[in-house]
Formats: structure tokens, C-alpha cells, sequence
């Protein structure tokens, strides 16, 4: 039964109409028990000091078996605390314990399409012109300051 409504939470946010302002997506977190995904996500945000309302955490996509990890989609109940979480989220590299985890927008497969291009793009133009540093904002390629 469990599985069942998961899977309708799933039809239900591949749906482009649904808004996704207020989720994000946890990428390399360890994978557990559902009960503690929870936990491990607001041991995250407490490392970036933040303590958002959780209204729902669920890892997606089918399990992988031993060594995969499935991302988290967190529903939080504002897009301002899910923009500040993600303008803090680079703090991440700078720990130990978190730096193979990875905080982004929950995104549709059409906006998921877009981004991959995009940072195609980016990586050829860093390619060539090394000298240069360049950068996606606002979902362009842009020149960054040295």
C-alpha cells in the first residue's frame, strides 16, 4: 500500500503544472531506512544553519542495490527558505562529512533536459577559452569575474 501511494506521488510531481518552487533535491546522501531519512536531511540543513518545516521527504527512483544511492526530494513549506538553503548549499564542500552531497531545485525532466545542454555548453566553452571564467546564471552562460 505504502508502495503504491509513492508511486502516485510520483505521477503526481512528473506532472509540469505542479509547482516546484518549495522542493529541492538532496543528491549523495547515504542511503537508509525511510524512517531516517528525515533525520539525516535536518542534520543537513542544522550543518548550514538552517532548520526549515519538512513537510515531506521521500527518496525517488527505484533502488539501485548495494552502492546506489537515490536522491531525496524535500518539500519545504516556503520558496524562501528552499532559495536560502540553496544559496548556502556550497558550504557543503567545505565539510568532510558532506562533500559528495549535493543541494539543487527539484526540476522537470523538460527543465532537467535544458540543464544538462546548458552545462554541455558551459563545459566546451571552458574548453575553449581556459583564460576565461564562465559560469550559468539565470539559465545563460555568462563571464564571471577572475
Amino acid at each position: 500500500e505504502a508502495t503504491k501511494f509513492y508511486r502516485q506521488i510520483a505521477v503526481l510531481l512528473a506532472s509540469a503544472s505542479i509547482d516546484r518552487s518549495c522542493n529541492l533535491m538532496v543528491y549523495g546522501l547515504e542511503e537508509t531506512d525511510q524512517q531516517n531519512d528525515r533525520a539525516l536531511v535536518k542534520e543537513l540543513f542544522e550543518h548550514l544553519s538552517e532548520a526549515p518545516v519538512l513537510s515531506e521527504v521521500a527518496r525517488v527512483g527505484k533502488s539501485g542495490g548495494e552502492g546506489s544511492v537515490r536522491p531525496v526530494r524535500v518539500v519545504l513549506r516556503s520558496r524562501e527558505t528552499a532559495r536560502t538553503i540553496l544559496g548556502k548549499s556550497a558550504r557543503l564542500r567545505d565539510s568532510e562529512q558532506y562533500k559528495s552531497v549535493y543541494i539543487s531545485p527539484d526540476r522537470s525532466l523538460e527543465e532537467r533536459q535544458e540543464r544538462r545542454d546548458l552545462v554541455a555548453k558551459l563545459r566546451e566553452k571552458r574548453e575553449n577559452e581556459p583564460d576565461k571564467v564562465w559560469r550559468i546564471r539565470n539559465g545563460s552562460i555568462v563571464q564571471g569575474e577572475t
